[in-house]
Parts: C-alpha cells; structure tokens; sequence
C-alpha cells in the first residue's frame, strides 16, 4: 500500500510538472533599425520543450556574418524547472531599405512552432559610423567589482620600537 502510495504522488508530481511548462517558440532582435555597415543580433528561442529540426528563414537582405551558436540553460528554483535553447546568427544589412526577419519553425513532438515576422529598418549611413551592439550584461556570482588581491602600499618607513618597563 505504502509503495501504490508513493508511486501514485511521483506519478501526479511528474504529470504537474509537464502540464505547468509553457512551450513558446520565440525571436528577438538586438535592435529593429540599423545604420548601414552595422550588425544586428537575431536569436531564436525555444522554452521549456526539446525541438528537432529547426528551418530558419534565408535572412533576405543580409549576409550572414556568424552563426548560427547554439547556448542551452536549465534551471531549477523552488520545483519549477526551466529549460530554453537558443540559435543566434549576427546579420549584416547588404542594402539599405525595410527589411523583414522571416518566420522560423521548429518541430516539437510532432507539432511545428513558428515565431512571428519582424521588420527591420536598414538607414544610409553617410558618415560610416559603426554603433556598438546592445549588449546584455548578466551578473553572475563569480563576478567581482574589486580586484582579487589588494595593490602593494608604498613603503613605510618602520617604527622604531619601544621599550616598556614593569615597575
């Protein structure tokens, strides 16, 4: 009885844990206008599911200038599990003009996701500035804001010892 028990609360805690994921197939750019000669980031996400065979548009517009890098994270707060794989290309724009991130798909147990088209604006860019790209910073627990060993001091000249009599 006790083991029909247990195996029964494992059975319902699995099943609770598979039901409260929410599987969203997603994409984000780094920005949605551009100056010419810079680059944008487009990354494809997929949350809380294992996909296969991922199609990703043709980047109509663009040269590829890397990727597609693929990152993977899990993580586990309080029973409530997370999982997000994610492909990241960098694009140049090859012309200037209104462009769009086409959608991608990808198959999830014999369904197929697809993320939402995005319009990206490409500017002239007469005086060739190059822009940085947004970057997001993450604080994580290794990170330091002062250095791991104190800098040397300058040299003291010593103190000249007392001598200290009992009476």
């Amino acid at each position: 009885m006790r083991q029909l028990f247990l195996t029964l609360f494992l059975l319902f805690g699995w099943i609770h844990l598979i039901i409260a994921q929410d599987v969203s197939f997603s994409v984000e750019v780094s920005t949605d206008s551009l100056l010419m000669g810079n680059m944008i980031e487009v990354k494809f996400a997929l949350k809380n599911a294992h996909g296969t065979a991922i199609q990703t548009p043709d980047f109509e517009g663009f040269q590829i200038v890397g990727g597609p890098n693929q990152s993977s994270s899990f993580s586990m707060i309080n029973g409530t599990t997370t999982q997000e794989i994610s492909y990241t290309y960098y694009l140049k724009p090859i012309e200037e003009g209104t462009f769009y991130i086409l959608p991608a798909s990808i198959e999830v147990e014999g369904e197929f996701l697809e993320t939402t088209p995005i319009e990206i604006i490409v500017y002239p860019n007469p005086d060739g500035i190059i822009q940085e790209m947004p970057s997001k910073k993450k604080q994580d627990m290794f990170s330091w804001d002062r250095p791991f060993s104190t800098p040397p001091k300058a040299k003291e000249k010593p103190k000249k010892k007392r001598k200290i009599y009992k009476m």
